[in-house]
């Protein structure tokens, strides 16, 4: 689906950002792991992945993607095609296991570089990615600003949750996310109503 999004003429002014703490990097896409080089690797391609290295500094290694991303959209926040019309520069933060991070870990306080992209991304046209395995895991300044969902697989012991964050009864679903796979939700609706979609092919297969 990415990849089918930049084929549209206007993604090449849209950038994409993967952090894989497992080294994941279905994409196919360049790999770094300081942010020097991501800022590199993204003036020439739209999709990059970053390998964050020390699992010491994985927090840091984030917050120092996000203040990247901030930079480089506050230094070029929109460019000029040939025909001398501008187009506003828009980035996409994808952070994989978010779990495992103390930024978005639901018993800890968000650093202020996570509260940032959670908070005035949007408005800067700077949107986060957070992929978990639990819905309980994310701190309340994260679940508050969520405008959409994802959804491969509900456990049990979250429907309670989903309930009470979201206001979405996954029950009666669950048996049929083993054929449909995964299935979207926009919570900026009045109703918010799953969408159900089969799987998606991996690239290359």
């Amino acid at each position: 689906m990415l990849f089918d999004g930049y084929k549209v003429p206007e993604s090449q002014y849209h950038r994409t950002v993967f952090i894989t703490p497992k080294y994941e990097n279905i994409l196919n896409a360049p790999a770094v792991a300081d942010p020097r080089s991501l800022q590199k690797a993204l003036q020439k391609n739209s999709i990059v992945a970053y390998h964050p290295l020390d699992p010491e500094f994985y927090d840091e290694d984030v917050n120092a993607v996000i203040e990247t991303i901030f930079n480089m959209k506050d230094e070029i926040p929109a460019v000029k095609d040939d025909k001398g019309v501008y187009h506003e520069i828009s980035y996409h933060i994808i952070i994989d296991d978010a779990q495992i991070l103390d930024g978005f870990d639901s018993r800890r306080s968000p650093s202020p570089s996570v509260k940032k992209l959670i908070i005035a991304g949007r408005s800067k046209m700077i949107k986060a990615s957070v992929i978990v395995h639990r819905f309980g895991a994310l701190p309340r300044v994260i679940n508050g600003n969520v405008a959409s969902l994802i959804v491969m697989n509900v456990s049990s012991v979250d429907l309670d949750i989903t309930k009470r964050l979201f206001g979405i009864d996954f029950e009666p679903i669950m048996p049929e996310l083993v054929d449909y796979r995964w299935v979207y939700i926009d919570l900026l609706q009045n109703t918010p109503v799953p969408t159900k979609y089969a799987p998606v092919k991996l690239v290359g297969q």
